[in-house]
């Protein structure tokens, strides 16, 4: 960990506790939308029981923010398709795969839309640095950063930005900018897990 001064073993204690917090919350849910991603084209499981798999996973986030899963097709509409079709359909199982998590940074004080800020219950922030959620042949890279905060309902994603390598840069998940977080804030701790491949994740990812 990173951003801080271990002169104060107190305060050291009391972010690695946050850290250890947050990690565990986004790992459940990088675990949990995997299963979610991978059984939106597994037909053995039912519409009913996907429906309770995409209901937890929507519960990571706030509902002032939150990203919706759905299935593709329905049951029904599945068994319409001929053979060759069927085929390519279900070889979407076999390409998912559960998020990387490369780093989470903690902030303080960030600034955050009017329509955002008044479900937060402390200054605090969590930037958790995430790959894709298929196998695409390419270099690991990121794709997305969920941001974590304790809410009035307790830990919840309350927004996403996605990286556009290409660019490279993040950007909003969405315009209406009294929901958006628009600055993290004052950068105090750091905890690198994993980096990335490609080569301008890598170079956001050693930069601090």
């Amino acid at each position: 960990m990173a951003g801080f001064s271990i002169k104060n073993p107190a305060y050291y204690l009391e972010l690695k506790k946050h850290m250890e917090e947050i990690k565990k919350f986004i790992e459940n849910f990088i675990e949990d939308e995997y299963t979610c991603n991978k059984t939106n084209y597994d037909f053995s499981v039912s519409d009913e029981e996907y429906e309770k798999m995409r209901l937890k996973v929507e519960d990571y986030f706030h509902t002032v923010n939150v990203d919706e899963y759905w299935r593709g097709l329905e049951e029904e509409d599945v068994q319409e398709l001929d053979i060759k079709m069927k085929d390519l359909y279900f070889q979407n199982v076999e390409r998912a795969i559960p998020r990387t998590l490369f780093q989470i940074k903690q902030y303080k004080n960030p600034k955050v839309g009017e329509g955002l800020v008044r479900w937060l219950v402390d200054d605090e922030l969590f930037a958790c640095y995430t790959s894709y959620t298929e196998n695409n042949g390419l270099p690991l890279d990121y794709v997305a950063l969920f941001y974590v905060a304790q809410t009035n309902v307790g830990f919840k994603i309350v927004y996403r930005m996605r990286y556009e390598s290409d660019a490279p840069r993040w950007g909003h998940s969405h315009d209406l900018k009294i929901n958006q977080i628009t600055h993290p804030g004052k950068r105090i701790a750091v905890e690198k897990y994993l980096a990335p491949e490609e080569a301008n994740s890598l170079a956001d990812y050693n930069a601090e």
